[in-house]
């Protein structure tokens, strides 16, 4: 394609001004040309200027086959006067760009995309490698391979009439990096910043949201926001083809769910894939890798435990275990001991001696096992269906826990049981493999009891560092639990307290305009769900009790006493779930209750549950909410009269 002769000639392709004939009559004219280093005026500037929508919807839109024009213009650019914009591509091969220069050398067809901030300058948002390539021209022309070549001095873009919002930015440049794939590391950056521009959408659609705008597949979006989740030394080692260091996206997928666990085991591992060879390595049996590096690496703290096959020294494991102990976990473990953290180093030094004294071993166990993995204590390896996971405790905290468990399970030891034939003293052959046998039988149950032990005790010290900060999903398990719980055992008061107390669970009685609670099961359903449904789990169990304890303090002269939730039907109810005697649980109920009471109900009910005053409220609620009459209301009369 042949040059203009001047910077400034332009192919026009802008929508025509209303009047004049369309593009396709004025084909056979040749286009007019501007003043050199005047800016064209553009209509759709025009209407940004009288409040008009910046962005026009045709920028992406290849579905109209009726739009034939399109709002900006082509335009030959001078290098000097063309400035790039932020590109997510900072990998660049010198060699592409050498190729790609020669082949401009020889024409451009294909425009840039950009937008003109000045007379003489225009940001370029894509077609930065051509642009590079232009300026490379400048070194190769004339040279060995570029004989007879001249160097490009103009840029043919495209520029656009407006300026694009980020997001317009990153899809355009998203296509044109299609041409030549972005590096590992710009696509990752590319993607954190798409990602995060997204902050707030559902998980699903934000990332098919990102997908759409980049042009990437699930997979590879997936991909991607794990190698995010690793330190930045490591995810700059991804690569598609990796050599010699380099991690492959799949030996970065696997480090990805390893740092969730443990970031130290993460990057000891990664620090040890050094070669392809290593990385094969790593890739055909990870387990074994990991295995390998805990051995080499004497600083990392990984401890594995084989089911069965792992006898762990109570002595060496503790000492071992205080050297790596960091703050927090120093603060769990003094909360598992049930010590102050103050207290904690010498109570581990009594320990260690304690288990340095009985030569005490640790046997691992599924328990065990099972408690490190479901409490995130330990990485794990899934080895397939036919062999066991491999387990690597990465807490030092975990390891004391469990010892200082099991050692306590050891203060009280059986008493030694006596056997008939070993007081008779008998030798027969059969009598001793008989006995041998006894003994061997008793030994495997006192392990049985013992390991059993220590499963109830390590669940009991789970608990507590558990309710140390409990989560959303468990509050809200509570809620569950109390409110079906509360439903099942007491399905008619509940029923007869919302039924009599809320009109939205009444239904109309005929045309006599007069109501009566819905059907029991009905009542419950819209309670239970009401109480399940509150965003904030305390509250919902606060509503259902409270109608719970509506039922105890109901005016009984406005219910009939027959009926499915009559006052006398439930009476022997309301009497079992509150006893007369239960003095704690009727105070409970009124603390609860009392602050929702009109004046008239807290007089009524009060003596059946309080016996003094000490419960009375500060505030007088009786003179706040008291039914007032006209007459008394004072209206200022006298000072009208006068």
């Amino acid at each position: 394609m042949s040059k203009p002769t001047a910077a400034n000639d332009k192919v026009s392709t802008r929508k025509p001004a209303a009047g004049r004939k369309p593009a396709k009559a004025r084909a056979a004219r040749p286009a007019a040309k501007a003043a050199p280093g005047k800016p064209r005026a553009h209509a759709s500037r025009a209407a940004r200027a009288s409040g008009a929508p910046a962005v026009p919807s045709r920028l992406f839109d290849v579905t109209n086959a009726q739009h034939r024009a399109f709002e900006g213009a082509l335009e030959w650019i001078p290098l000097e006067q063309i400035t790039l914009a932020k590109n997510p591509r900072r990998d660049i091969s010198p060699e592409g760009i050498d190729r790609l220069a020669g082949m401009l050398m020889g024409g451009q067809l294909q425009a840039t995309i950009g937008r003109r901030t000045a007379p003489e300058q225009v940001l370029l948002y894509a077609g930065q490698r051509r642009f590079l390539a232009a300026k490379r021209s400048h070194e190769l022309a004339g040279g060995e391979g570029y004989e007879g070549r001249k160097p490009v001095a103009v840029l043919l873009v495209l520029l656009l009439d407006y300026e694009p919002t980020a997001r317009d930015i990153r899809r355009i440049q998203a296509q044109e990096n299609q041409y030549e794939e972005l590096s590992m590391r710009d696509r990752q950056c590319q993607f954190e910043d798409c990602w995060l521009d997204r902050a707030g959408l559902p998980e699903q659609e934000r990332l098919a949201s990102v997908c759409e705008e980049l042009g990437i597949s699930a997979t590879l979006a997936r991909n991607v926001r794990r190698q995010l989740t690793l330190p930045v030394d490591l995810r700059t080692r991804v690569a598609d083809r990796p050599t010699g260091d380099q991690l492959s996206i799949t030996m970065a997928n696997v480090l990805a769910e390893m740092n969730e666990i443990s970031p130290e085991l993460t990057q000891a591992v990664a620090a040890r894939i050094t070669t392809s060879e290593h990385h094969q390595q790593a890739l055909a049996s990870i387990g074994a890798f990991v295995q390998r590096t805990v051995v080499e690496n004497e600083d990392l703290y990984a401890v594995r435990l084989d089911e069965g096959l792992a006898i762990l020294d109570g002595h060496e494991h503790i000492e071992r275990a205080r050297a790596h102990l960091t703050d927090p976990g120093r603060e769990t473990l003094a909360t598992a001991i049930a010590c102050k953290p103050e207290e904690l180093d010498p109570e581990l030094g009594k320990l260690a001696e304690r288990a340095e004294r009985a030569s005490f071993k640790l046997d691992v166990d599924r328990a065990l096992r099972e408690r490190a993995s479901a409490g995130r204590y330990a990485w794990v390896y899934d080895r397939g269906a036919d062999y066991a996971d491999a387990v690597w405790v990465i807490a030092p905290e975990f390891v004391i826990g469990a010892i200082h468990e099991a050692m306590d399970g050891l203060e009280t030891q059986p008493v030694r049981d006596e056997s008939y034939f070993g007081a008779a003293k008998v030798t027969d052959e059969d009598t001793k493999q008989a006995a041998a046998a006894e003994r061997e039988r008793r030994a495997q149950a006192r392990e049985r009891q013992q390991s059993a032990a220590n499963s109830n005790l390590g669940l009991g010290h789970d608990i507590a560092a558990g309710l140390m900060d409990p989560r959303s999903e468990q509050l809200d398990a509570v809620r569950r639990i109390l409110a079906h719980l509360l439903v099942e055992h007491y399905a008619p008061i509940i029923a007869y307290g919302a039924g009599w107390s809320d009109r939205a669970r009444q239904q109309p009685v005929g045309d006599t305009g007069r109501f009566e609670p819905k059907h029991i099961d009905a009542i419950l359903d819209e309670e239970l769900q009401r109480a399940l449904e509150d965003p904030d789990p305390l509250h919902g169990i606060l509503a259902l009790f409270s109608r719970w304890a509506a039922a105890f303090v109901l005016d009984i002269n406005g219910i009939p006493a027959t009926g499915p939730l009559g006052s006398a039907r439930v009476a022997r109810k309301l009497q079992r779930a509150l006893p007369e005697g239960s003095s704690e649980l009727r105070t409970a109920v009124w603390e609860l209750i009392r602050p929702m009471l009109s004046p008239h109900l807290a007089e009524l009910n009060r003596d059946a549950f309080l016996t003094d005053d000490t419960l009375a409220p500060a505030a007088d609620l009786a003179a706040h909410r008291a039914e007032s009459a006209l007459a008394d209301v004072d209206l200022g009369e006298e000072h009208l009269a006068a």
